[in-house]
């Protein structure tokens, strides 16, 4: 927001989706953020598109997973050039699969169930059965102790380093979840039928996330692709896409979930695979019809190519531009204003902030190596107190940039 305002003189306006408007009043009883959240009926959104003026709007950037929806409806009724349009596969995970695949691209099985017969059957095609496989449990990827031998080379795999799945290479998995979501939340990693079926009643007629009341009434089932996970941060411009920062993710097994996040390392998209990683994220752009924004897309590396885990119509949700700064240069909030904001005039004595998107690389180039090391508990309890004296201690570390 500052540097839209200070660089190009131009105001960036919250608006809160109905989902948020309806989680601040309550859960934190916060009623003063009211007056942001968009109109509940259509006259009134209506009456206050007219009174915005489209002349006046550059674009609707959506922030999180719970406003795509009607970030696009938003942007449709203000007729907004810079936009979209509405399209369902952007944020239905059956959907955008769907799309993608449609586009020749290859992607993983799946099928949309509406029963959990369905779902057990479908995950009898994948090679899944009523017996549990070698069994995966938190310990078979616990980092050793301090001057402890690994048992594996799985046992530190991934932690600023590969980041790959490989533990589970040798089990028959498959994935449940719901066809909206956020942050690995109600995603199960099944070895047995039975695991299915309690996958599926977990998410079976739970809440949608970003809608006020609607439930689950399907659950989608899809085969699990076992490799290295990326992430890739992009933004676009009428439909020309620039990498802003591409990531490998440490995600494994922890406190009885499949995917706990241990670290997210920024990598340099110069090996073969992390440019195969690239275009494919590409070209899934390209299969959704998106033309302006920002993306945070999820690919697996397997042994047969990428496969698509998911795109968020969004930014990545972390603290990512102090680290991409002073690993790249620059980061993807730059980059979103130069592609919305770099053909006007910036505001006197700003032209040296200014950047301009037909010099920015198609790819970013890494000045330094750097990563999101994600501390994770294993130890349950209630919290009573934090010792600041270790939180000092990590701050101070040479190879620490900031803590939080």
């Amino acid at each position: 927001e500052r540097l839209a305002l200070e660089i190009y003189g131009v105001a960036v306006v919250n608006v809160l989706s109905t989902y948020m408007r309806g989680y601040f009043l309550q859960e934190e009883g916060v009623e003063e953020v009211q007056a942001m959240g968009i109109p509940l009926n259509k006259e009134d959104l209506k009456e206050w598109v007219e009174k915005i003026g489209v002349d006046r709007l550059e674009g609707v950037i959506c922030e999180s997973d719970s406003g795509l929806a009607e970030a696009e409806h938003f942007g449709a009724m203000l007729k907004l050039a810079k936009h979209n349009g509405i399209n369902e596969a952007r944020r239905n995970k059956f959907l955008m699969i769907e799309a993608v695949s449609k586009a020749g691209l290859e992607v993983v099985k799946q099928n949309l169930c509406k029963t959990v017969e369905e779902a057990v059957e479908f995950a009898k095609t994948l090679g899944i059965s009523e017996e549990k496989g070698a069994g995966i449990s938190t310990d078979d990827l616990k980092l050793p102790e301090p001057n402890e031998t690994p048992k594996s080379e799985e046992a530190t795999t991934g932690l600023l380093g590969e980041g790959r799945n490989t533990a589970f290479v040798d089990n028959k998995l498959c994935i449940v979840k719901p066809i909206r979501g956020a942050a690995s939340d109600s995603v199960f990693l099944c070895q047995s039928l039975e695991e299915v079926r309690q996958a599926y009643a977990d998410i079976y007629g739970t809440s949608i996330l970003g809608t006020m009341g609607d439930k689950h009434d399907t659950v989608l089932v899809q085969e699990f692709a076992t490799g290295t996970e990326y992430a890739i941060d992009t933004i676009t411009k009428h439909g020309e896409h620039k990498i802003a920062a591409l990531w490998r993710y440490d995600k494994r097994p922890a406190n009885g979930r499949s995917f706990v996040y241990h670290a997210t390392e920024l990598i340099g998209a110069h090996t073969p695979d992390a440019e195969a990683v690239c275009e494919y994220s590409s070209s899934v752009l390209d299969a959704l019809d998106l033309k302006w924004g920002m993306t945070h897309t999820e690919v697996i590396m397997t042994k047969d190519g990428c496969r698509l885990v998911e795109v968020n119509c969004r930014q990545h949700n972390m603290d990512f531009a102090p680290i991409t700064m002073a690993c790249i240069g620059y980061n993807a909030l730059d980059m979103l204003l130069a592609a919305y904001l770099g053909g006007s005039s910036c505001v006197p004595g700003s032209e040296d902030m200014c950047l301009e998107w037909s010099l920015l690389p198609d790819r970013p180039v890494l000045r330094a190596c750097g990563a999101m090391v994600h501390l994770v508990n294993h130890v349950e309890g209630k919290l009573v107190a934090v010792n600041e004296d270790a939180l000092r201690e990590i701050q101070a570390m040479e190879s620490v940039y900031d803590l939080q």
